[in-house]
Order: C-alpha cells, then structure tokens, then sequence
C-alpha cells in the first residue's frame, strides 16, 4: 500500500500542477477545475490512495463492477462525489439510481424518463450533464448537433428532461475525437462551450459545469471551460 499510495501522490501532485497552470494560463481560478479520478478496474487500495491523496471526486464505467465496490465507496461517503461516466444500458439503470451520485453521461431521453421514474419511487435527485457527441462520430453515443434539425432535435429532448421531477441538469459532457497531437482537440471544446452558452440563451437555464478533456487533453480543457476533467492512467498508471 505505501508504494502505491507514494506513487499515486506524486502522479496527484503533478496533475494538480498542470491543472493550477492551465487555469493560471487561461486567467481562471483553479479552484474551479474539478479532478476526477477515472477508477474503472481499479483496486480498492488505488481507491482509498487516491482520497487520502486529496481526490474527492470519482468516476465508474461499469454498474456491475461499481457494485463489487460499493463497500469501498460507502466508507468514503459523504466526503465524495461518485459519478457514473459510461454509457448505461436500460438494464443497469436501477444500479445507478442506488450507487452513484451524479451521471455524467445521460445521452437519450429514454433513458431520462426510465432513470426519472426509478428516483421517484427512491425519492432521490440525480444530477446529471447532457452528452454531447461533438465529433458526430458514429461509434460514440449523445446528441449531435452537427446540423440545424439535429440541433433542434437536441434542444426538443433537453426541454422534455428538464420538465423530469427527479433528473437536475446541471451541465454537458462530450469526448472529442482522439487525436495524437491534443492541441486539435481544441476546436471540439470550443464548439461545446459555444453549445451551452447557446442552450442557456434559448432555454432560459444555467448549465454551471462543462465535462471535457481526459489524461491526454485536459489542459486544453481547462484553457478552454472545462469545470471538470476525467484523469485516469495519468492518476493511476498503466498497472496500478
């Protein structure tokens, strides 16, 4: 445990530098920028190293796997914030409305309906940021808005949720399209910041929290509006 938690301090360290720098750089407030460590197939011991080396704020991909962790995640709470990061297939919905405290990846409105019902009968608020497939890439789910009737499309859903009970929408999340070189992602965060300017313009809403930038593009992120960034592999590394 000692060398994991000493490795993973000094991975923490050196993120929290490049995410001060990328705020400083860009004229914002580090303190703005949230670092959530990505703890998909990650050990307990990576878990407790990473919150005793500052982290509060957790994201998951998978409920079944969650769920094999949800003692772990219990005896950290209420000092945390675990989000639900990955696509959610109908049949999981239950399990997110039970384990995780915010999702960050709501990408249809059926999904919104069925998870709205479900909090209901919990008596819960989940809140939840709207993805974005900014890319219009076909193997990555959430609303395109690439074209003026898919715009639309997006904006017909999102009125449709924001009437949900149970569901708060406080922002978007979007993954751009990978690149080697991570200053060509650039234009993809812009275009998303744009989008929630817009959709606080036209829905009357305020959409506080934008979701963007992973291990290989979050200072780009960050220059760019990101309020949240995903790290995972430079937190954790490769093996741990």
């Amino acid at each position: 445990m000692t060398e994991i938690y000493n490795d993973i301090q000094t991975n923490i360290d050196k993120i929290r530098s490049r995410v001060d720098k990328a705020a400083q750089k860009s004229g914002r407030n580090p303190a703005d920028v949230q670092l959530m460590a990505v703890t998909k197939k990650k050990s307990a011991e990576v878990i407790q190293a990473l919150f005793e080396g500052g982290i509060r704020s957790f994201g998951e991909n998978y409920p079944d796997e969650t769920l094999t962790k949800q003692e772990v995640f219990d005896a950290l709470h209420p000092g945390i914030e675990l989000s639900m990061i990955g696509h959610l297939q109908s049949r999981k919905a239950a399990l997110v409305c039970k384990l995780f405290d915010s999702y960050h990846a709501l990408n249809r409105l059926s999904m919104a309906t069925r998870l709205n019902k479900m909090l209901i009968s919990m008596d819960k608020q989940l809140p939840v940021m709207i993805e974005i497939n900014i890319g219009n890439e076909p193997n990555k789910h959430g609303w395109t808005v690439d074209t003026e009737d898919a715009r639309q499309a997006y904006l017909a859903d999102l009125a449709e949720i924001l009437k949900l009970s149970n569901l708060k929408v406080y922002g978007l999340m979007s993954l751009p399209p990978y690149f080697e070189d991570p200053e060509l992602t650039r234009p993809y965060f812009i275009k998303l910041r744009a989008l929630r300017e817009e959709t606080e313009k036209i829905m009357e809403i305020n959409l506080s929290h934008l979701s963007m930038g992973t291990s290989i593009d979050f200072e780009i992120a960050i220059e760019e509006g990101a309020t949240w960034v995903r790290v995972g592999s430079a937190l954790t590394g490769p093996r741990v």
